[in-house]
């Protein structure tokens, strides 16, 4: 069976998702961009051999999610906390038979494919971990082939050390662990220069995150 890459993201409702990039942007603005970073999210990792799963913190929308590819199933969030809904959705995804499960947020759309394809081969063996550490001090994703629930038990999110919990966690483990390469989130308004300054390096990428961009006039706040 295929390896699982879930995807973990917020409906893009107005008010709800990145919320540290207003005031530079509206509520709406800042929606819009969301999506397209979920877009590209999605375009990215289905060209990977994997099985996709959207994984939305609820609720879900009646009407559905136009910004999901055909072949991505979509799930709602369970459980207590953050921590708690990953660790439920990798449970429920390793007990479905996938023996390797990568999980990745959505802020961070220039994310170079090959570190997903040296989570991909961290994970091969059983008894493996990978994590991929963020600028800020948390992880852009986290992988497992085989469960490993104290790497969230009684966890906190949302600040510095996130990473580095998480580490130390894995470190308590018997697993093989892998750190990939670093990168970043695209939270606050200084991020947006960097973002811009990707998406020009690699015009094929991200085309979604250009074009919202673009008519955003990103490049006059960054």
């Amino acid at each position: 069976m295929d390896p699982a890459l879930l995807v973990f993201a917020k409906v893009p409702r107005p008010g709800t998702v990145k919320t540290r990039l207003t005031p530079a942007l509206s509520a709406a603005s800042a929606a819009r961009l969301y999506t397209a970073f979920l877009r590209d999210t999605l375009r990215q990792v289905v060209r990977l051999e994997a099985d996709v799963r959207l994984y939305l913190a609820p609720p879900l929308p009646d009407e559905g999610l136009d910004a999901v590819p055909s072949g991505v199933s979509v799930h709602a969030q369970t459980g207590e906390g953050l921590g708690g809904r990953m660790k439920r959705a990798f449970q429920e995804t390793l007990a479905d038979g996938h023996g390797q499960v990568l999980v990745m947020g959505s802020d961070h759309p220039t994310l170079p494919p090959s570190f997903l394809r040296r989570a991909k081969q961290a994970l091969r063996d059983p008894g493996s971990l990978c994590i991929g550490p963020t600028e800020d001090g948390g992880f852009y994703a986290l992988g497992m082939s085989a469960f490993y629930p104290q790497l969230f038990d009684g966890m906190s999110y949302s600040h510095s050390r996130v990473f580095a919990e998480t580490l130390s966690r894995a470190g308590q483990t018997e697993a093989d662990l892998t750190v990939l390469p670093q990168w970043y989130d695209v939270d606050r308004p200084g991020d947006l220069g960097r973002l811009l300054a990707d998406i020009e390096k690699r015009p094929a990428e991200a085309r979604n995150t250009r074009r919202v961009a673009d008519r955003l006039e990103l490049a006059s706040l960054a």
